[in-house]
């Protein structure tokens, strides 16, 4: 108050003198030149951050366009240009490298983004996370170990999937079996799987287990039971090991026993459409699986548990993807502030409740979406049940491939499974040479 009196009084003063100088005819006064000074604000130039991703589904694809929208809005300086690839993503994507005309941001799959930070594709993000406050603590272990090369981080996964037995409610109640859950060990599924199967229509026969001839779905029993398909520096092949060879035997003895079946067998190509026919009673899928049975049938009633453990204990398969930057980005400040936005708790939160994937997310394990949804809970909670990575190392499709070939000589050659698994074993060596 006493500054505002005093600044009145000096105003007061300034304009009395004011007017006695306008009341003096006698005196002329020339105008004081002034310089006048004009501050230009210059808008500061819009960053171009170009990103890339393989085309999805309309919805899925309408979602991610929905966040870089939200991000456009709160960060104007930026625009980002989406630009979708179709055909053969990491064609395309390593073509646009080799050329150097490749996206400042793109999708690296955990299968292959190995042969990118080798080869100096990927910018170590590890700087630029400190300057953001992002800990790699802030993200589940497996998911941001997976994209972890040398000690430097190359890749922030944006969502992932786990493996869950899913498991028909009607046909446990139709032969009074209590539900599965997550302590069952393989003993249970095949008591199960036993109990479950019934043959006596064969219009419509129905099989207590599905066993299909896929390297996304085998490698978890070989987990379990001790194995492993690949060494940990990916230097050799483990699948002719004793514990693959007795994991084979036990996932193959399903349809050996007439209690399991191949969706060929069916006349299907998937095991989820067979579950959702209620032909199959249990199978391992992932979190993919639950909206397409609310899309394709919304009358089916199932559960989701754990895999079950094996002598080994539990194991299952993280499938993931990270967001990526280019090393030779013009924009690296620009482009991690795209990635951390669309990887921040609010962007996974949008993610997971439009039930298209799961947050890599640690601080979204116990959000109110997963306590409401326990079959997607169930799917989460699979990446700390012994989950690894679906990643072969540098020869990964040569390793699924022999895998899948290996299971399809069992399945419907009747080879040996030991002589299946060194076939395989031996064919992974050649191409690691």
């Amino acid at each position: 108050m006493n500054r505002l009196i005093k600044l009145l009084l000096v105003l007061t003063v300034l304009a009395l003198g004011l007017s006695a100088c306008g009341q003096t005819t006698t005196q002329q006064t020339q105008p004081t030149p002034q310089t006048v000074r004009e501050t230009v604000v210059v808008p500061a130039e819009k960053v171009t951050v170009r990103l890339s991703g393989w085309a999805s589904s309309p919805a899925e694809t309408a979602l991610l366009e929905s966040l870089l929208y939200k991000f456009s809005v709160e960060n104007p300086d930026i625009l980002v240009k989406y630009e979708p690839i179709t055909g053969d993503y990491k064609q395309v994507l390593l073509t646009s490298i080799a050329s150097g005309t490749e996206p400042d941001i793109f999708y690296v799959d955990i299968f292959w983004w190995l042969e990118l930070a080798a080869n100096d594709a990927l910018l170590p993000l590890d700087d630029l996370m400190a300057t953001s406050g992002v800990s790699r603590d802030d993200f589940i272990p497996a998911l941001i170990d997976a994209f972890t090369y040398k000690g430097k981080t190359y890749g922030i996964p944006k969502d992932f999937n786990t493996l869950g037995m899913f498991y028909n409610k009607a046909l446990f109640d139709k032969v009074g079996l209590a539900y599965p859950t997550d302590d069952w060990t393989w003993d249970d599924l095949r008591a199960a799987a036993e109990k479950l199967t019934d043959l006596s229509d064969p219009n419509r026969p129905i099989y207590g287990f599905c066993t299909p001839p896929d390297p996304g779905r085998f490698p978890v029993f070989v987990f379990q039971n001790g194995g492993m398909v690949m060494k940990d520096d990916y230097s050799d092949t483990m699948l002719d090991s004793e514990a693959a060879v007795k994991a084979a035997e036990f996932y193959t003895s399903f349809r050996t026993a007439k209690i399991g079946a191949l969706p060929s067998d069916l006349g299907e190509g998937w095991q989820g459409t067979l579950f959702g026919k209620g032909q199959c009673a249990m199978v391992y899928e992932g979190g993919w699986l639950i909206p397409y049975l609310r899309d394709q049938f919304p009358n089916t009633q199932y559960g989701v548990v754990m895999p079950p453990a094996g002598p080994g204990g539990e194991g299952n398969l993280i499938f993931t993807v990270a967001w990526g930057i280019s090393a030779n980005t013009k924009n690296p400040d620009a482009a991690w502030k795209v990635v951390n936005f669309l990887t921040s708790e609010a962007s996974q939160k949008t993610v997971l409740e439009s039930g298209f994937a799961l947050p890599s997310r640690k601080s979204l394990q116990n959000s109110d979406y997963l306590k409401n949804n326990p079959n997607s809970a169930a799917i989460f909670n699979g990446s700390f049940f012994g989950a690894r990575p679906f990643f072969w190392g540098a020869v990964g499709s040569d390793v699924n491939d022999q895998m899948a070939k290996a299971l399809e000589r069992i399945f419907k050659e009747n080879q040996p499974v030991s002589e299946a698994m060194k076939q395989a074993a031996d064919s992974i060596r050649k191409a690691l040479r």
